[in-house]
């Protein structure tokens, strides 16, 4: 199975109507979500004039592949500003992605294939599943273990957003989904007294943490680390403390701490109190963390909710496996083949390997199979010019301009018995599968089957009893074509 040249045509989209949000709407292209910058630089020689067209192509395709930042639309390019450096990639997360069709989209697109009588190029499909991410999904697993075991990945059912473990999944449902999860009352109390010259913040956050002189300053620390920054080293937390001298700062802490905040869990039946915001989270894991988080050694996602994933590994190994399979889809093209051959779709190879499917079997004529003159002309003159469209059969066989045409009129047309005869012949061909109409409007005439070498006779067979079982069938008129290849109909008896 191999992959479509880029000199050959590929599927045509807006004829194949597979399913009509897919081709009346212009695709959303992903080709160039890699984050290349395509535009020509400046040669720097002489800032006034741009460099060479080939130079710049080469460039541009030597180039190594940038990862976007983050934004709603994760697979768009990133954004440049002058002097702002280009952050460096996340490490992909070792899990293993693979991209599913969705199944109402493709049930369509396979009840529209198989009323038609053209064959597409498997991978030219499988493109058309990842082209948009609403026509796919994509299934998350860990890779295997040595013992060939796999470990979990976990789901917030809220949003459908994965992590690679409990504590990230959490993380992120207190820190973005807080208010889906409980609500914060503010009480004023008196506030600190004391001399504070200066006081710290967070370098991260930008959250006050005190003065060092405050009697709860150590604990703040740690506090703040655990709750906010627990995958931080705690040291690389002090390291990024920032002191501010400045009165307006440390009123803005003073500020900070005349009122205590109360946290009251939503997700009880009776509302339950916390004063601190680890027994609120405590009291969430031990009683609802099953409506929050699920796990599973495997996840499906949809498309849309694949592009927004929080985790970075996890976003940049999804990223890195849509490009892989959008240049060669090898591995969604065996997952699509299992389906179609269920559906009962044909596969063959043509045109350098390139594997085909069809609702119609290809078949071949038997050597010397009895056929009408007609039908032996159309077929050698298609295996003579292979790749031929029914336009240049009918300029073949019907010089004249063909009714119907760009010569057309207001007048009703009329088929000519010569035109009509040609038709019938072309569409049984097809039909029956001796001859393969492609997407791309090609032809394809199947050569002749392979006649089977005679059967030996046995050795114990006489000369006599042979030249008489030879004579006998020498007498035997010449047999019916099989019901495997019926006889082509006439061109009163077909339909176009």
């Amino acid at each position: 199975m191999n992959s479509q040249s880029d000199g050959q045509d590929a599927l045509p989209l807006h004829e194949l109507q597979i399913a009509p949000q897919w081709v009346k709407t212009a695709a959303k292209s992903y080709e160039n979500h890699s984050g290349e910058d395509r535009k020509p630089k400046r040669d720097r020689r002489d800032p006034g004039r741009r460099s060479p067209e080939g130079s710049s192509r080469e460039r541009s395709a030597a180039r190594p592949l940038r990862r976007p930042d983050h934004r709603p639309d994760r697979y768009g390019p990133p954004s440049k500003q002058q002097g702002t450096p280009t952050p460096k990639p996340p490490v992909p997360a070792l899990i293993d992605v693979a991209f599913l069709p969705e199944d109402k989209g493709f049930s369509a697109m396979i009840d529209t294939m198989k009323q038609s009588r053209l064959a597409y190029a498997l991978f030219d499909v499988a493109k058309l599943i990842l082209n948009k991410p609403e026509r796919h999904l994509v299934k998350l697993a860990r890779k295997p273990a040595a013992d060939g075991t796999r470990g979990s990945l976990f789901l917030v059912t809220s949003s459908g957003s994965p992590f690679l473990s409990q504590e990230e999944a959490l993380r992120f449902i207190f820190r973005r989904q807080g208010d889906n999860v409980f609500k914060e009352t503010k009480k004023p109390v008196d506030p600190p007294k004391g001399n504070f010259a200066f006081v710290n913040r967070c370098g991260i956050t930008g959250e006050w943490l005190g003065p060092p002189n405050y009697h709860e300053y150590q604990s703040c620390l740690v506090r703040h680390h655990q709750q906010r920054l627990r995958h931080m080293p705690f040291e690389e937390f002090k390291a990024r403390i920032q002191t501010v001298k400045d009165p307006e700062a440390v009123k803005a802490w003073i500020e900070s701490k005349s009122f205590t905040v109360e946290y009251e869990c939503t997700l009880d039946a009776e509302p339950k109190v916390f004063s601190s915001r680890d027994e609120l989270q405590k009291h969430i894991v031990g009683n609802h963390l099953a409506q929050l988080v699920t796990s599973a050694t495997e996840l499906i996602i949809s498309g849309p909710d694949s592009r927004l994933v929080e985790h970075n590994g996890i976003l940049e190994a999804v990223r890195l496996a849509w490009l892989v399979e959008r240049r060669f889809p090898l591995k969604t093209a065996n997952y699509l083949s299992e389906r179609l051959r269920k559906e009962g779709f044909h596969f063959f190879k043509h045109d350098k390997g390139i594997t085909y499917i069809s609702h119609i079997k290809p078949r071949r004529f038997e050597a010397g199979e009895g056929l009408t003159e007609h039908i032996q002309k159309l077929v050698t003159f298609l295996r003579a010019n292979p790749d031929c469209t029914p336009k240049q059969v009918f300029e073949h066989f019907m010089p004249q301009p063909v009714t119907g045409g760009e010569a057309a009129t207001d007048q009703p047309a009329t088929v000519s018995p010569e035109e009509e005869r040609l038709l019938a012949d072309l569409h049984w061909l097809i039909q029956d599968g001796y001859v393969v109409e492609f997407s791309n409007g090609r032809l394809w005439a199947l050569d002749d089957r392979t006649p089977k070498p005679p059967t030996p006779a046995p050795e114990d067979e006489k000369p006599a009893d042979a030249a008489i079982a030879a004579a006998a069938s020498a007498e035997q008129p010449v047999s019916e074509p099989s019901s495997g290849s019926a006889a082509p109909p006439t061109s009163q008896e077909a339909t176009v």
